[in-house]
C-alpha cells in the first residue's frame, strides 16, 4: 500500500492534479480485491487514470517479461495513455503498438520484452502471430473503450489475443456506456 501511495503522489505532482476524483479513489479500492472490473465512466471523467494506477501498483520489477496488456481501439487513444504512462511510470519498460507506426521501430523495441504494452487490438495481434510479443507472464488485461474497439469490428482480434491467456490475474475494462452483453472470449469473472 505504501508503494500505491508514493505512485499517487507521483501521478498527481506529474500531471498536475491536486487529488484523484471519487472514480479513481473508488476504482483503487476496488482493484484492491481478486476481482475483474467493468469501470463505467463518462468521457473525461479521469478513467485513464483511473485503471493505469492498479495496473502500474501490480507490475513487478522482479519479473522478466509482459505484465500488462492495455487494449485500445484508437491510435489516438494509445499515444494518450502512452504520455500518461510515461509521466508517471519511470522506471519501467512500455512499449506502444499501433498502425501508422514503423513495424520495424516497434520490433526493436519488443526484442527485450517490456513490462506494459499498451496498443491496438490489430497491431497487438500481429506482434503475437508474429512472435514478438509473449504474454505468458501478462498478470493484467485492461479493454480500454471496450465498447468501441467492438463497434469497430475488432472483436476477431481480441478474441485472438485474449482467448490463450490463461493466467491473467486481474482484467479490467472500461467504456462510456453500458453494454447488454459482454463477449463470450472476454471471460470476465
Amino acid at each position: 500500500m505504501k508503494e500505491t501511495s508514493a505512485l499517487i503522489d507521483k501521478a498527481c505532482r506529474n500531471l498536475n492534479i491536486d487529488s484523484l476524483n471519487g472514480m479513481q479513489k473508488q476504482m483503487l479500492e476496488t482493484a484492491m480485491r481478486p476481482n475483474d472490473i467493468i469501470l463505467l465512466s463518462p468521457t473525461g471523467s479521469g478513467k485513464t487514470l483511473a485503471f493505469l494506477l492498479p495496473v502500474l501498483s501490480r507490475i513487478s520489477p522482479k519479473i522478466a517479461g509482459v505484465q500488462a496488456l492495455v487494449i485500445v481501439p484508437s491510435r489516438e487513444l494509445a499515444l494518450q495513455i502512452d504520455n500518461v504512462l510515461r509521466q508517471i511510470a519511470a522506471g519501467i519498460k512500455i512499449v506502444c503498438c499501433y498502425g501508422g507506426h514503423s513495424v520495424r521501430e516497434e520490433s526493436k523495441s519488443l526484442a527485450v520484452a517490456p513490462a506494459l504494452i499498451v496498443g491496438t487490438p490489430g497491431r497487438i495481434a500481429d506482434h503475437i502471430r508474429r512472435g514478438r510479443i509473449v504474454l505468458e507472464t501478462l498478470d493484467t488485461l485492461v479493454l480500454d473503450e471496450f465498447d468501441k474497439c467492438l463497434a469497430l469490428g475488432f472483436q476477431d482480434e481480441m478474441q485472438e489475443i485474449i482467448a490463450p491467456l490463461k493466467n491473467v490475474k486481474k482484467k479490467i475494462l472500461t467504456s462510456a456506456t453500458d453494454s447488454e452483453s459482454l463477449p463470450a472470449f472476454t471471460a470476465l469473472k
